[in-house]
């Protein structure tokens, strides 16, 4: 269904009201409600999962774990919120001597955010996903727009969240669910209208780089430019060196294979491209991972839209000159089902065509076949920036290609050492994000606690009464967080 103009206008209205409303909550009181929307959505029963798989295509197992993860990102956000960590009190007292000013400064929620739904994590990306969570988290409305791939398991989840909101007492605003893409009536976009809307003051975003950037720029021309945080697309290269291949190819084929192929390649950090020298190891691992892909079944992709896309994109480069294919999947695919496929190209044709080194969403990949470290070198300084870059290495690799390992950190959020990159484990270490084009903003993770600080700004106060002041920067220290007072940290519970 879609929505009238005065319709939107009116939910971001209250948000925006009840934005003021949020200012006067404490991170205890955000973090109770955190919580109790986590114990909410672990009471949904089979309906959720139910609904989840028919909408998606997803196994049942993969949506049960989806859901304890969902679980666990709204505790784990409560409790880093609660010790005020975000708040990032700062506190320099007055000195009468040197005439010096009480100064006192921590970080306050930036206002109503929309967020929108993310297609492959019905749960955890979407309607009461990572970033509904954070920026309620940091004091923020949230103006969900649902992800049309899933409409029934987001009201599902929406409603959870508003039932809480009336269990407690707090305004309608603090969460809105929005359905349907266009205005009713016009071809204007809902997603559009939301950015540009002069009452919003922050993007959430999970998807494909067109879409990201899209909000990037309406955000950008408003009278009153707002940050998006878009995280995009990636195809997260492996790096794979001399020594590790001639240890273990075989094993290395096995973990790329399964990386590569996990929940049909519908990952943003699903491994795209595979880059080695030429030699003995290399073709080992081709001819392992050709094996592999063979076996691998093709399974249902999310929706129609993300199958055709993924079908093109996949005979786009297939077909491009000097690329051959190295394996396919033996087992005949029904329609919607994404096939497995890797192909193969030299470096030298991979460095002028830049086509091949676009993301295919999907479970597919490039093998980039180097001459020498030199052309090995050349692709990782050509490399657009990323979610992930993996380095598939012994120690002694990694001591001969420091070149290679310096380049490399100017490309990703996340390097990973061995290993395969999908998994991305909620915890306060994890970064997801990256240079553009993998993101909007590398400074900032949508994955983990951290991702609360994208929602939040300083705000100083100069000379105020104690009694004014918030309670992260209160003398007595109510909260009882650490603070960092005239430059040393401390803990006590007054200053």
């Amino acid at each position: 269904m879609n929505q009238s103009e005065a319709f939107l206008d009116e939910r971001v209205r209250m948000a925006a009201e009840a934005f003021q409303f949020l200012k006067s909550t404490t991170v205890a009181q955000r973090a109770a409600f955190m919580h109790a929307v986590a114990d909410k959505i672990e009471g949904l029963g089979a309906e959720l999962l139910e609904t989840a798989h028919a909408e998606t295509a997803l196994p049942l197992p993969r949506l049960t774990g989806e859901k304890a993860r969902t679980v666990g990102q709204w505790r784990t956000y409560a409790n880093a919120v609660a010790s005020g960590i975000y708040a990032e009190a700062r506190i320099d007292l007055a000195n009468s001597e040197t005439g010096k000013s009480d100064i006192r400064k921590s970080n306050v929620g930036i206002g109503p955010v929309v967020v929108f739904g993310a297609s492959n994590f019905p749960f955890a990306f979407s309607t009461a996903g990572g970033d509904t969570a954070s920026a309620i988290g940091a004091g923020c409305p949230v103006i969900i727009k649902g992800h049309s791939g899933h409409t029934q398991t987001s009201t599902i989840m929406a409603e959870a969240i508003t039932a809480v909101i009336k269990e407690i007492g707090w305004p309608e605003g603090v969460f809105s669910h929005i359905l349907g893409n266009n205005i009713e009536g016009t071809d204007t976009k809902i997603g559009a209208y939301l950015t540009a809307h002069p009452l919003v003051k922050a993007v959430g975003f999970t998807g494909s780089y067109w879409g990201g950037k899209a909000l990037f720029d309406i955000a950008n021309q408003r009278e009153e430019p707002i940050p998006v945080f878009a995280e995009m697309g990636s195809i997260n290269p492996v790096f794979a060196f001399t020594h590790l291949l001639a240890d273990r190819a075989e094993v290395l084929a096995q973990e790329y294979a399964a990386s590569l192929t996990l929940g049909v390649g519908q990952f943003c950090t699903n491994p795209g491209v595979f880059v080695a020298v030429k030699g003995d190891g290399l073709e080992r691992f081709k001819k392992a991972l050709a094996s592999a892909i063979v076996a691998t079944a093709p399974a249902t992709m999310l929706n129609t839209g993300i199958y055709a896309h993924y079908e093109k994109n996949k005979t786009t480069l297939s077909s491009q000159a000097d690329v051959a294919i190295i394996a396919e999947s033996g087992i005949a695919a029904a329609q919607g089902q994404g096939s497995p496929a890797v192909v193969s190209t030299s470096a030298s044709n991979f460095l002028k065509n830049r086509v091949l080194s676009e993301e295919v969403f999907g479970p597919f990949a490039v093998v980039v076949e180097a001459e020498n470290d030199a052309e090995v070198l050349a692709i990782a300084r050509q490399l657009k920036g990323q979610l992930t870059i993996t380095i598939a290495a012994t120690k002694e690799d990694v001591k001969e290609h420091q070149d290679i390992i310096h380049v490399v950190k100017d490309k990703a959020g996340r390097i990973l050492f061995n290993g395969m990159p999908t998994g991305v484990e909620v915890v306060y270490a994890m970064q997801h994000g990256g240079p553009f084009p993998s993101c909007t903003d590398p400074r900032f993770t949508s994955v983990g606690p951290d991702s609360v600080k994208r929602f939040v700004r300083p705000l100083a106060f100069q000379n105020w009464p104690d009694e004014f002041l918030p309670e992260e920067l209160k003398n007595e220290n109510p909260l009882g967080i650490a603070r960092i007072v005239d430059g040393a940290v401390v803990t006590t519970k007054s200053i």
